[in-house]
């Protein structure tokens, strides 16, 4: 049964883990800084777009890596590799993601509930989000086992797991809110406290927290595909096994 714990467990207790994701958070850092300014030109924007396509690809791979149970998870930083598997991630997930961010957005914009029912109108649209977002989820889950164009798109198995992933997904954002709240939160309560927000530090150990919960999170997927994914297969082949003996 796939388990946060496990995918914590094999993404710290990894050799260089720790280094690779130390240096991935530099850029990462920087990157985030740019976006939370909302000023940046041209050039800074380009820097932005290459850099969430490596990450892209960085996390495909270690995604795959964990479902072919590599003994390396995390890859090497070779951005070729990376930048090619991130721009095929996002033909992978890109209409997927379209359907999930217009359709959230169409959905939502249906409610119209007054102030006095506030919680109501936000967890109906956080359960109408959680829904759309798991069509790229799903995507992915399919994607991650090969890398695969073709088993992106293959429309009847993204039904099969839809629904499973829509229960794996909310509770994988809730164990990972927990996780973070309890250990970020408590070191950006002490950083408020003596020092501020303003500055590099807490900046960069924002992004090390990130990187963290997406590659654990990736390696959840893994798992998650691995069983899944193997057991609709093994459902499958049973159910044309029993179909040649009515023949």
């Amino acid at each position: 049964m796939a388990s946060i714990k496990e995918a914590y467990d094999s993404t710290i207790g990894e050799s260089f883990t720790g280094l690779k994701l130390l240096l991935c958070a530099i850029p990462l850092s920087y990157c985030r800084d740019i976006v939370a300014s909302g000023h940046y030109d041209f050039v800074s924007g380009c820097i932005v777009a290459v850099f969430a396509v490596l990450l892209l690809g960085f996390l495909a791979e270690s995604a795959n890596n964990a479902s072919i149970k590599k003994e390396v998870l995390i890859p090497g930083i070779n951005l070729l590799s990376m930048a090619y598997n991130g721009l095929k991630t996002i033909l992978a997930l890109g209409v997927y993601t379209a359907i999930a961010y217009f359709g959230g957005t169409f959905l939502c914009g249906l409610f119209d509930i007054s102030a006095d029912h506030a919680v109501l109108d936000m967890t109906a649209k956080i359960i109408i989000w959680l829904l759309l977002i798991a069509i790229p989820v799903s995507g992915f889950i399919i994607y991650l086992r090969k890398l695969s164009l073709i088993d992106a798109y293959n429309i009847k198995r993204l039904g099969q797991v839809m629904g499973d992933t829509f229960i794996m997904f909310s509770y994988l954002i809730v164990k990972l809110g927990i996780l973070t709240t309890l250990v970020i939160g408590f070191i950006s309560y002490l950083f408020w406290m003596f020092v501020g927000f303003d500055n590099y530090l807490i900046s960069y150990i924002w992004s090390i927290a990130i990187l963290y919960n997406l590659v654990i999170g990736v390696n959840y997927f893994a798992q998650y595909s691995e069983e899944l994914i193997s057991l609709i297969e093994k459902r499958e082949g049973k159910e044309t096994i029993e179909a040649a003996k009515l023949y």
